[in-house]
């Protein structure tokens, strides 16, 4: 009968199968192999990946002493470097000290291979390759490189054992070739695997839940038990991190490379072509240490989320923990933990940070009203990871297109958008017309914990941008709510921010969509290193008063921010931004999002920037120009994750914003403007030179670590004794070796991780007691039984101070960390005194003519030659036509408010409606306007409808679109707010839309009296108000037609009047229609302007007598009479009325208007009917 060992593997067959203890060296082997072992080692690194380089030298330090010594003898007329193993005399496996590379399961075999009865021999490294096309090795051995493809994964596994084929048998098979090799290498794991691992087949999350089922919770895996007893404990240290993370690509730390395995393998294999292998049980690829920010950089980019796994311990830390410890041992496995999830909305580090401008993570959580409206609120909070920045705020009863929210959706441009599941989007498991009634009914709709509604879900996937990451969240486990938030936010703070502590008090959904972010950061790591600086702050998009308000449509239609051809390239943002340090960039978007509102503010930064525009300004930009990104690198500080080299650019930064803030007091002092000298004297006094004393700035600058100045940090003292020590009796031990064998050449060798080998002449004789290492032909390497104990304790000395150093830098930054509100107010002063100098260099650039803009309070809004700013700033103005545009009460010639703008297709007119619009912004920024003169009262809000589009995600048309737009500007406008349509009621039949637009603009004229323009080509609409209102200016763009070619020459220019046609024909042509298509038209077109001048001659008719004429203002007076008679006193009885976003009134006050205005109808068809004149409809 066969013995067995104690794992159950027969002895016979062990031994038989052992690759272990086959290597030796041929007695001779040819001269181009002659390299050194680190220039072998160095060779196999580029050949093989580095698990298979850790085979074949684990392979070799595993060999016995009677192979060692066979190997030591037949050696001697090679002058190869020879690595035998170091055995100890008892034959037990021998680590290498400091070995940070891992056995966790590679089994051990001491017994030695022997072929034909004779202990086999092994060729050395550069004897054997590993080919990596064919993933197989390759030797002058043919059997040997035969037998090493059929068992490459023997040591792969402890729990599946060894194979049961003889090696013998295997070394006198037919060589196999490389493709032969890797088949069947792969159907050998292909076959094991699909035992072993049946239940990645059948993927089913933690509930036992498959994908295609409802309520499917991507993120885990369901692994049954039976799986669990037979993982090796490696596989069980990587399932149970993978298994909570299955929608995750994990990086697996073993070693100097970081791992993936089984579908994440598969993942790097098809996305990125690496190479992937099939050890350790599992399909595996395998990325260097070094380019880990590389490739997770590539990863994110493609979409993918990325864990990182790493070795909290090296392998003689965890030795040298374990020495005191009664913990069981011997189980090989280093500690490894999940150190941070990094997904695209959530970068930190900087190498991952491609872009200066904010990146944020968004909770959202939805509230229905009790009342009968319907509106819903909403709790929002997010945070930009890489600053630490949380904001937070409630929308309060926004409207059923959800204004207010696509308006901050604008502003933000979120990369991940976390929400409650169980309502609509994706990860909820309803669907369809019936998930807003389930929301609105639901017991949790109060507290936010019922999920979205699917309004709410067409109006995200309508603002975000495609690339948004939509992630649902568990309601109060994974997303708290504010219950379970207040509870977990008391173990971040005592006591709370202030910001956190008046949410709590007074805004409970703010508090829960903060709870959901932190939920979130805390699955991430990510949740203390942030939320622990206390940034949190209230964020309000739209404010009133203070600010001009651009609502995301705006912010579209304007492309403030992004243009739908080239993206962020030609956007007026684009064209602004000239800031010298990223986070002036990020200030200087939040000033583009929130222009100024009042006068006072508007003229004392415009003073600032003039200032900036001379001498001044060049000094401040060289000092700035070099700066890095300070308030990222505060932030990284406080989690303990800076770099030095970082953290000694902060200091720097630091040291050199107060210098030049100094230079600015002590140059301009008071003859700077206001705001000058407020930001001078708001920066704070800065002690950086303490803290750089506290350790050797050489050190740092050179080497990368920060190392204490001696006798400033006793831990780090002592460590450094210890090393001193051991050197000592190291050089003493050497001067020994010298004198006692009388050779002056004996010097110490370090190959490897073995270090300190004594390296002696081949012709002196060393004791028994002496441990042989390696050999050449003229030298031999050892260690004396004393000098391998003392290297080792180096070697623990060493880590010891490496581990006083990584607290050394944890104290320094905790320290640095206690002056952050300091530091951050130091930043503050720069980044804004960033964008005062960006603006400036804007205001250069545009060329002549610019200037700064005149602040009046009277409501007008008045151009000289002006340009649109982004063809000022960065196509080249040359060729663009100025125009005058004169809007309000100070022009001259009348008092209109409003112009109402024709003109033929293509001739400019919307690109005359963006350019006035996007003048007023640059004014109330404080940037020069493009023009030769400028005049504006300050607008509160901003109103556009340009363009057509629809929303195939949201089901509504084109009209739709309109209207909706169209009745947010209706709702919200005041006599302060600037309103731009563009050909309104395009998207429906001509009847009805020239109805629409009649009844907007006489809103817009008669009851708001807000300033505007309003492109149209309704001709007969133009004729029926010009005569009826004097608040309306005609204008149109001029252009030159040549009926017979059918040519059209735009001109550009804007001039007063009615334009007589729109040549749509001439457009057409311009376009390519075929001559006969457009001739056509033109007759078919010839018959509808017949029609359109018998409406018009009877129009005439109907208005020739002004006494039966009701002009605009009165009919809007006639009515606000017959209101003030009819409502109760406590009512808004007065027609210009503001009313707030999404106000719960908006609804019934429209149906007022509605019907005050039927009522004007009736009475101006009556007046037309008793003097026998025909009507014009007026809705």
């Amino acid at each position: 009968m066969t013995q067995s060992n104690n794992n159950g593997t027969p002895k016979s067959s062990r031994a038989q199968t052992s690759l272990l203890n086959f290597f030796t060296t041929p007695k001779k082997a040819k001269a181009a192999e002659r390299d050194s072992q680190e220039a072998l080692l160095e060779q196999a690194d580029a050949f093989m990946d580095q698990d298979m380089l850790e085979e074949v030298e684990n392979m070799e330090k595993l060999a016995t002493p009677s192979a060692r010594k066979r190997k030591t003898t037949m050696d001697m007329e090679v002058d190869d470097e020879i690595k035998p193993s170091t055995l100890p005399r008892n034959g037990k496996n021998r680590r290498c000290i400091d070995d940070d590379s891992d056995y966790e399961d590679q089994p051990q075999s001491p017994t030695p291979a022997r072929v034909n009865g004779k202990a086999a021999k092994a060729p050395t490294l550069g004897q054997l390759r590993f080919n990596a096309a064919g993933s197989s090795f390759t030797s002058n051995n043919d059997s040997l490189a035969a037998s090493l493809n059929g068992n490459a994964r023997l040591q792969g596994s402890s729990s599946s054992g060894l194979s049961s084929q003889s090696l013998s048998q295997q070394l006198q098979s037919p060589p196999r070739t490389p493709t032969d090799a890797k088949r069947a290498r792969a159907s050998a794991f292909a076959k094991k695997n699909e035992e072993r691992y049946s239940w990645l087949e059948d993927v089913r999350d933690a509930q036992g839940l498959r994908p295609t089922e409802a309520g499917y919770d991507k993120r885990t895996l369901l692994i049954p038990q039976s799986a669990w007893k037979a993982f090796s404990p490696f596989e069980r240290q990587y399932w149970e991190i993978k298994s909570r993370h299955w929608d995750t690509v994990v990086f697996f730390k073993k070693g100097k490379f970081y791992e993936l395995y089984e579908n994440d393998a598969t993942i790097a294999h098809q996305e990125f072509d690496l190479k992937m292998t099939d050890r350790v049980n599992m399909r595996m690829a395998g990325v260097p240490e070094s380019s880990f920010d590389n490739w997770v950089a590539q990863f994110v980019a493609r979409g993918y989320r990325v864990a990182r796994v790493d070795q909290m311990e090296s392998r003689l830390a965890k030795e040298m923990r374990e020495r005191g410890s009664s913990a069981k041992k011997g189980d090989n496995l280093v500690v490894r933990e999940l150190t941070g999830v990094i997904t695209a909305g959530t970068l930190v580090d900087p190498a991952l940070l491609t872009q200066d401008l904010a990146t944020y993570c968004l909770a959202l959580v939805e509230q229905t009203q009790d009342d009968d409206s319907g509106n819903p609120t909403f709790g929002v909070a997010f945070v930009d990871t890489a600053t630490a920045q949380f904001n937070m705020c409630t929308v309060p009863d926004d409207d059923g297109d959800r204004s207010y929210l696509e308006t901050l959706l604008a502003q933000l441009n979120p990369r991940e958008v976390l929400y409650v599941r169980g309502g609509a989007g994706p990860g909820s498991a309803s669907r369809g017309r019936s998930v807003d009634d389930a929301v609105l009914s639901s017991p949790d709709a109060r507290d936010g914990m019922a999920g979205i509604s699917q309004a709410t879900w067409r109006a995200l996937k309508n603002t975000c941008a495609p690339t948004t990451d939509w992630i649902a969240l568990a309601p109060r486990s994974e997303f708290w709510d504010a219950h379970t938030a207040r509870r977990e936010i008391d173990q971040y703070f005592s006591p709370w921010p202030a910001a956190l502590q008046r949410a709590a008090d007074t805004q409970p959904l703010a508090l829960t969509a903060v709870g959901g972010l932190l939920s979130y950061l805390r699955t991430l790591k990510l949740d203390k290193d942030l939320a622990t600086l206390g940034n949190f702050e209230f964020y309000s998009p739209v404010q009133h008063g203070s600010s001009l308000v651009l609502d995301g449509p705006s912010l579209a239609n304007l492309d403030v921010f992004e243009t739908e051809s080239a993206g962020a390239n030609g956007s007026l943002f684009s064209l602004l931004d000239h800031a010298r340090t990223p986070f002036g960039r990020r200030l200087l978007r939040r000033w583009v999002c929130h222009p100024l509102g009042h006068a006072d503010a508007i003229n004392a930064r415009m003073d600032a920037v003039e200032f900036c525009m001379g001498d001044a300004g060049n000094e401040i930009a060289a000092a700035l120009a070099r700066m890095p990104d300070l308030e990222r690198i505060l932030s990284r500080v406080h989690a303990g994750r800076c770099k030095v080299a970082d953290f000694l650019a902060l200091l720097s930064g630091l040291d050199a914003a107060a210098g030049f803030i100094a230079q600015m007091r002590s140059t301009y002092g008071a003859s700077a403007p206001g705001r000058i000298q407020a930001l001078v004297a708001l920066f704070p006094e800065l002690d950086i030179q303490e803290l750089r004393a506290a350790f050797d700035a050489n050190v740092a600058e050179t080497e990368g670590r920060l190392i204490p100045h001696a006798g400033s940090d006793e831990q780090y003292d002592e460590a450094l004794a210890a090393i001193n020590e051991v050197d000592a009796w190291l050089d003493q031990h050497l001067a020994d070796a010298r004198q006692r064998f009388g050779c002056a050449s004996i010097v110490y060798k370090h190959i490897g991780k073995e270090q300190y080998q004594l390296e002696v002449p081949a012709s002196v004789k060393m004791p028994d007691s002496y441990l042989q290492l390696s050999a050449t032909k003229s030298v031999r390497r050892y260690w004396s039984p004393e000098l391998r104990t003392k290297t080792k304790q180096r070697a623990e000395a060493l880590e010891t101070r490496a581990m006083v150093l990584d607290s050394y830098q944890t104290r320094l930054y905790a320290r640095f960390d206690r002056h952050y509100a300091t530091a951050m107010k130091a930043v503050s002063v720069v980044a804004e005194i960033d964008c005062l100098l960006a603006l400036a260099s804007a205001s250069y650039a545009m060329g002549a003519p610019a200037c700064r803009a005149k602040i009046v309070e009277s409501g007008t809004i008045e151009f000289e030659q002006l340009r649109h700013p982004c063809v000022a700033l960065g196509r080249g103005g040359s060729d663009f036509v100025a125009n005058d545009i004169k809007l309000g009460r100070r022009s001259g010639e009348d008092a209109a408010t409003m112009v109402l703008l024709t003109g033929p297709n293509m001739g400019g007119k919307s690109t005359l409606l963006r350019q006035i619009c996007l003048g007023v912004i640059l004014a109330q920024i404080g940037c020069y306007v493009p023009a030769q003169a400028a005049t504006i009262t300050p607008v509160d809000r901003l109103f556009t409808r340009i363009g057509a589009r629809d929303s195939l995600l949201a089901g509504r048309s084109t009209f739709m679109v309109e209207m909706a737009e169209t009745a947010a500007i209706v709702r919200h406008a005041t006599p302060r707010s600037l309103v731009v349509l563009d050909e309104l009621g395009r998207g429906t039949s001509t009847h009805d839309g020239e109805a629409v637009a009649f009844g907007v603009l006489h809103a817009l004229c008669a009851r708001l009296g807000c300033l505007g323009i309003f492109s149209t080509h309704y001709g007969l609409l133009a004729d029926s108000l010009l005569h009826a209102d004097t608040l309306l200016r005609p204008m149109h763009m001029a252009c030159a037609v040549d009926e017979e070619q059918h040519r059209v020459t735009f001109l550009y220019r804007l001039q007063h009047g009615v334009a007589s046609k729109s040549h749509g024909m001439n457009v057409a042509a311009m376009a390519g229609v075929p001559e006969q298509i457009v001739s056509r038209a033109s007759a078919i077109a010839e018959q509808f302007e017949q029609r359109l001048r018998q409406r018009r001659r009877a129009t005439e008719t109907a208005t020739a007598d002004a006494s039966q004429m009701l002009p605009l203002p009165l009919q809007s007076d006639f009515a606000n009479l017959l209101r003030m008679a009819a409502l109760p006193p406590s009512t808004d009885s007065t027609a210009g009325y503001e009313q707030p976003i999404g106000g719960a009134d908006a609804a019934r006050k429209a149906n007022e208007n509605q019907y005050w205005s039927c009522i004007i109808d009736h009475l101006r068809r009556t007046m037309a009917l008793r003097h026998n004149r025909p009507a014009v409809d007026l809705v």
